[in-house]
């Protein structure tokens, strides 16, 4: 294959979020030269290494994270910044997948990704955003952010009753119980009520 014709392919799939030798073997590129090509271009920083097998051209890394691993989204303090609805800075990037992974973090040009395992049947109540370089990011809803806190523990009660006090109660209530998990339900009713009381 002319060298040419590997800058074109190279051109192309280095226009994605993340990408690895697989993309570059469905544009016809050897499997031993795709790895020794995206190696070189990482030593070289015309890339930027992520982990094993995967690479991405782009230095944001939440516009990163929530294409590292499939099907995922972006949750809990990380959604909360993005929708506005928290004036505490994230320490990571945190992002909700179904998928069992070898590492739980990763880092990223300084920032620390947080990969969160849910159950599949978790896997709803997210949706596209458009984010820097005009990436779309699949960022969970105000509603879901509190199922995600709830069900992983990770975010103070505090902060959650803020969020529900803006939310849809009928929705969210669906989504607790969506999520089939009994502890997720009775919390997230049981602040539900807090947030009623308090109003009074």
């Amino acid at each position: 294959m002319p060298v040419i014709k590997y800058r074109e392919i190279i051109g192309r799939v280095s226009r994605k979020p993340v990408f690895g030798p697989d993309d570059l073997r469905c544009e016809g590129m050897k499997e031993a030269y795709s790895k020794k090509l995206l190696h070189s271009l990482s030593k070289s920083g015309k890339i930027k290494r992520i982990e094993r097998g995967k690479y991405t051209c782009m230095d944001d890394p939440v516009a990163v994270a929530a294409h590292i691993t499939h099907p995922s989204y972006l949750s809990l303090w990380t959604a909360m910044s993005i929708r506005h609805l928290t004036d505490q800075i994230p320490f990571a990037v945190d992002v909700m997948s179904s998928r069992k992974r070898f590492r739980n973090s990763v880092d990223f040009q300084g920032a620390e990704i947080s990969f969160h395992r849910i159950p599949p049947g978790m896997m709803f109540g997210f949706e596209n955003m458009i984010w820097k370089e005009n990436t779309r990011i699949p960022v969970a809803k105000p509603e879901k952010i509190v199922i995600d806190a709830i069900y992983t523990k990770s975010v103070p009660e505090g902060e959650l009753l803020g969020i529900i006090r803006g939310s849809d109660k009928n929705l969210l209530d669906k989504y607790a119980k969506l999520s089939g998990n009994k502890r997720v339900i009775e919390k997230t009713r049981a602040l539900m009520k807090k947030c009623s009381r308090r109003k009074r």
